[in-house]
């Protein structure tokens, strides 16, 4: 079987066999997987550095885990066929069948029940102690999954041992069945929008409803009062404080006074935790089976949080200067 074979709805915009600059060309048309996320959730900053990327080129070698990723991709998509009935590696630029300009070069394509399924590996270096499945790597597959018209998304991770060797297990797979409307709408709407902001010339400016941009209008000269205040007041308070480390005893239980302007208290907390190195060199095997628990716990909360996950949700909101001001 071959990938003309494969139920894709997309349009293959360029061959794996094209040359490197007419992929780069075609990818700069659009917006890939790989960027989804990061135009999804960043600013016109974040548009421009993306768009001089891809009218330009980057300088951007890669980093050692990078590179040993890309040395690894090979191999993870062949450990994938052990999830799929089917797999081969892709190296094609595809363009969704609702908008040629959303576009993806999974890792891989294959079949599981008959259905379209792609495939993203990732290898990670010693010591990763990030998400096992990333919230930029769940969009780039979600972006894959709607431009290909899959039915499945799998994604493998793996983190190499000391030696910079493979795990024994093998990569960890996940499969993502459940297609997260919400997720790929977000996607869509500001992936459209940074297309058309790149077709209006690249403004300095968002195109924003009057409400929104009535009510920035408001804070802005608020927020940069308010800012001012805060670095004055911090410096105040470093003179203060270090003022007060002159009095006796200070260090320890702290200080207090009070002056026609008005007074002070410091205060001194004190947090008791596990000496490791003298813990290890006193009793080395307590030391050693209490690390052996620590990793099975780290790996019965994380298979805990695969398949019971809870989701909690806080929004804050900063403040960004405007380019011309």
């Amino acid at each position: 079987m071959s990938i003309a074979e494969l139920p894709i709805t997309a349009k293959l915009i360029v061959p794996e066999d094209a040359p490197r600059t007419v992929w780069m060309l075609e990818r700069g048309e659009g917006v890939t997987a790989s960027e989804v996320w990061a135009i999804a959730t960043g600013g016109i900053k974040t548009w421009r550095r993306i768009l001089e990327q891809k009218m330009n080129g980057t300088s951007f070698g890669g980093t050692k885990a990078t590179r040993a990723g890309s040395a690894r991709e090979e191999a993870l998509v062949a450990e994938a066929i052990d999830e799929l009935d089917y797999v081969i590696a892709n190296a094609g630029l595809w363009a969704a069948a609702e908008n040629d300009r959303h576009r993806a070069t999974p890792d891989a394509l294959g079949l599981l029940a008959g259905g379209l399924c792609v495939a993203e590996v990732k290898s990670h270096e010693h010591g990763y102690k990030g998400d096992p499945f990333p919230k930029d790597h769940r969009a780039q597959l979600v972006w894959q999954r709607y431009v290909l018209g899959a039915e499945f998304g799998l994604y493998g991770a793996e983190v190499r041992d000391e030696d910079d060797m493979p795990p024994v297990g093998g990569a960890d797979w996940q499969f993502v069945d459940d297609p997260d409307d919400e997720l790929l709408a977000f996607l869509i709407y500001r992936a459209d929008k940074f297309l058309a902001w790149r077709d209006a010339g690249c403004p300095d400016t968002d195109d924003l409803p009057e409400e929104v941009a009535a009510a920035q209008a408001a804070w802005a000269p608020l927020k940069r009062e308010l800012d001012a205040a805060v670095a004055a007041e911090k410096a105040a308070n470093d003179a203060v404080k270090k003022a007060i480390a002159t009095l006796p005893h200070a260090e320890r239980f702290g200080a207090i006074g009070m002056t026609e302007d008005g007074g002070f208290q410091s205060i001194v907390t004190e947090s008791t935790s596990i000496d490791e190195v003298r813990w290890r060199a006193a009793d080395p095997v307590a030391h050693a089976h209490a690390e052996m628990l620590r990793v099975e716990l780290a790996l019965l909360e994380a298979s805990a949080k695969q398949q019971y996950p809870k989701t909690t949700r806080r929004t804050s909101l900063r403040f960004q200067e405007a380019e011309n001001v």
